[in-house]
């Protein structure tokens, strides 16, 4: 018995499998239109805020800014660092407030340094 025929013989079978596709298929459709990419042009563009660690002090920049300056700090981002800031003298104090936000990106870029030797 070939497919044709059981789903002639058993049509509740094709209207299952009809259902199930357009389940998973607005799934995928909800999931891709929620899910922003790291590096889209609307998430790069968003501003975020950073904290100078020995001040306090807080600033806002541009996501593609702050991402930029921490893809051209040499080697492997120390979690505990962070980005120059203008507060403390230039050292590496200046993190994302939003601390999954800052795990987050220090992980993806850290990935990124490794897979291109950087």
């Amino acid at each position: 018995m070939g497919l044709r025929e059981a789903i002639n013989n058993k049509p509740w079978l094709g209207w299952a499998v009809a259902g199930l596709a357009i389940a998973i298929g607005a799934f995928v459709l909800i999931r891709n239109m929620t899910t922003e990419e790291p590096d889209s042009v609307e998430r790069r563009s968003q501003e975020v805020t950073i904290r100078c660690t020995e001040t306090g002090t807080e600033w806002t920049m541009n996501r593609g800014e702050f991402e930029r300056l921490l893809m051209t700090i040499p080697g492997q981002i120390d979690p505990t660092k962070g980005i120059p800031s203008p507060y403390a003298e230039g050292r590496l104090t200046g993190v994302l407030v939003d601390k999954d936000d800052w795990t987050e990106a220090v992980e993806r870029i850290n990935a990124a340094k490794r897979q291109f030797g950087g």
